[in-house]
């Protein structure tokens, strides 16, 4: 097959009109395109060539695509399809028109403490319905979560970060993913719902400061960072974000205080959409994410069957 940058106009297995390339990362590329059946906008996710020849790789991408497609909710991107093409292995998944919390941080900086909360607390509500089925993310990082225009948030590539945790040597990818590793991963130990957790308190801190607690000029140097060291607080560079807010984010760098489901910020907040948020909610939802991070029994992995 020729290079993937030239896809755009292609029909693509048979039924997917490509239309143009939104982005790449270390492991896929990803393209907009036109559901030729069902006449609807779908985003394929393509495997860089290089994986084809990987057995074992390509036998987890297709498992842990199996186990997300099986994740109905609505702060989740569906996925719809899943295959291989002329060489190409792919994954079609629900188009969302908006932008990664990462491009959100990078474009208008700081994020208001209530608009904050109610982005955390769709994350959570998205990691609640997944842990109760079975399925931990692993990979929770601002790139990995989409914001459309009405604020309702949706959380993508469940499951498929296992599919490549043996093939994380790129550079650029690593340290992206590095800054929100939990301690365990940094270890290399297996992982629950907890991890989730820990790196959902890095988004929220980053969220609040703009920054991430850990940088560094290595992959290495960022683990042994979450290994060792204690980062501020977000109200130690925002003076304004309150001190229970500053106390969800302690809680889940420890494991003893990520015990519990996130079940918090979702259920215990009624913040519909950010804009509509007052500094009241983001008392109760700060209230909230506190007991989420605290109190009960970890999820089964059903991904590491």
């Amino acid at each position: 097959m020729t290079t993937q940058d030239t896809l755009s106009g292609t029909l693509f297995a048979g039924r997917y009109r490509i239309a143009r390339k939104l982005g790449g990362g270390g492991m896929a590329d990803v393209y907009l395109a036109e559901d030729q059946e069902l006449g609807r906008r779908v985003a394929i996710k393509m495997l860089h060539s290089r994986y084809a020849n990987d057995d074992q790789f390509v036998e987890r991408f297709r498992r842990e695509a199996t186990h997300a497609a099986g994740l109905s909710h609505p702060n989740i991107v569906s996925i719809f399809d899943r295959g291989e093409f002329d060489g190409s292995y792919y994954i079609v998944m629900e188009y969302v028109e908006g932008r990664t919390l990462k491009e959100l941080i990078r474009s208008r900086g700081l994020c208001p403490v209530p608009v904050a909360i109610a982005y955390t607390r769709q994350i959570l509500a998205a990691l609640r319905y997944a842990h109760r089925n079975g399925v931990i993310h692993r990979d929770i990082k601002p790139h990995n979560v989409i914001v459309d225009s009405e604020g309702v948030v949706k959380v993508t590539d469940f499951g498929i970060a296992r599919a490549g945790a043996s093939q994380m040597t790129e550079e650029g990818a690593i340290i992206g993913t590095a800054q929100y590793l939990s301690p365990e991963q940094a270890r290399g130990a297996p992982v629950d719902q907890t991890s989730d957790l820990y790196s959902t308190g890095i988004v929220l801190f980053e969220l609040l400061t703009g920054e991430v607690p850990f940088t560094g000029d290595s992959p290495v140097e960022i683990a042994m960072k979450h290994l060792g060291e204690t980062p501020p607080v977000p109200s130690d560079l925002r003076p304004d974000v309150p001190d229970d807010l500053d106390l969800v984010v302690v809680s889940a760098r420890r494991p003893t205080g990520r015990t519990g489901r996130a079940t918090g910020l979702s259920s215990s907040s009624r913040c519909p959409r950010p804009r509509s948020c007052s500094a009241s909610t983001s008392a109760r939802a700060s209230f909230a994410a506190r007991s989420a991070i605290c109190g009960a029994r970890p999820a089964r992995d059903r991904t590491s069957r």
